[in-house]
């Protein structure tokens, strides 16, 4: 199953402007163009695949009709190609990040490993609201949450920036779960072929990259999600347990309320601070019009891709609140993974 946010809702929903006169004079500079959506995962993953099916009609959108390509920078668990889009790349708008959810908190965690301030960038849009999750197979000896104290599972993480680190290293330190994490996979597809060979028992990430990419993991019980982690229960996660029912104090809740804050940058895209207003305007116009395609919408039906956009406002918003957490609730943040950094 998944979920597209009918038509007309969609469009109330983004109620995109019309674009301007002084943005239709800049758009000029995409004729004969390139724009680069640059992923910071590996090809094959949720999110190349999301940023590879836009491309296919994000530029007839765009005046000028530019061409649109697609650059994995692996590194950091996305934190190489936002280290690019932010501080290297050209800041004339041919140039889109799609990082992890995570890294806006994560900056705030650990300043001194960054060197961008997603507070401060311009959000494209948000192609999807998903919760994360940690996922297990059938040959994992944790089969339900109660277990990850009582038998040792070994996860796959893309590294210390993502959430498939993140949460299961606090599980560890706040709960005794008994996870070993296994860092230095490029991205997700790289864990599930771990998993397939039995190297690895589960891994974090978003549920529908079996809905989309293995469907016959689901069905077969191959693969099945252990907890996920989102404001909201997602619908194709029914009855899996709650980050947030976790929690035994007030302080543990706060730490797992701003976690679960990460699915609203779930499939989301930015450009670096520098990039003008008239630009933004033409790629969130050009965003929101391609998320309203047929065929966009009929390709990601056919791939079981999940598109349940959200504004750029609320996006931003997402941001602000993130970068007004409380100093005590990092600080514990920080404290808890110090020895995983």
């Amino acid at each position: 199953m998944m979920r597209i946010i009918p038509w007309i809702a969609f469009a109330v929903l983004w109620s995109a402007p019309a674009m301007s006169a002084p943005a239709m004079a800049a758009s000029s500079v995409y004729e004969g163009k390139n724009i680069s959506f640059v992923v910071g995962l590996a090809p094959g993953g949720g999110y190349d695949i999301y940023a590879r099916l836009l491309a296919r009609y994000f530029p007839k959108y765009v005046p000028g009709n530019p061409k649109v390509i697609v650059e994995n920078r692996l590194g950091a668990a996305s934190g190489t190609a936002a280290t690019y889009v932010y501080r290297v790349a050209p800041k004339d708008g041919t140039v889109v990040g799609v990082t992890l959810e995570i890294l806006p908190l994560y900056q705030k965690m650990f300043a001194e490993r960054v060197s961008f301030d997603m507070s401060k960038v311009h959000w494209i849009g948000n192609m999807a609201t998903m919760n994360s999750m940690i996922a297990v197979s059938d040959q994992s000896p944790v089969k339900r949450i109660d277990d990850m104290t009582k038998y040792e599972t070994n996860l796959g993480s893309t590294g210390v920036l993502s959430l498939t680190y993140i949460v299961p290293a606090l599980l560890n330190a706040l709960h005794g779960a008994k996870f070993k994490i296994v860092t230095g996979y490029r991205g997700t597809s790289e864990i599930d072929l771990a998993i397939e060979r039995g190297e690895l028992h589960g891994a974090g990430g978003q549920w529908t990259r079996y809905v989309s990419g293995r469907p016959d993991w689901i069905t077969s019980g191959k693969i099945m999600p252990l907890l996920q982690f989102g404001l909201d229960d997602d619908p194709l996660m029914k009855g899996t347990p709650q980050l947030l029912s976790l929690a035994a104090t007030d302080e543990q809740r706060a730490i797992y309320r701003i976690i679960s804050s990460a699915p609203r940058f779930a499939r989301a895209m930015w450009v670096a601070p520098e990039v003008p207003a008239d630009r933004v305007e033409i790629l969130r116009t050009a965003f929101a019009q391609a998320l309203q395609d047929p065929g966009f919408l009929a390709d990601a039906r056919k791939a079981n891709l999940d598109i349940s956009p959200t504004s750029v406002d609320d996006v931003q918003s997402a941001a602000a609140d993130i970068a007004a957490t409380p100093q005590q609730h990092l600080q514990m943040l920080r404290e808890l993974l110090k020895d995983h950094k």
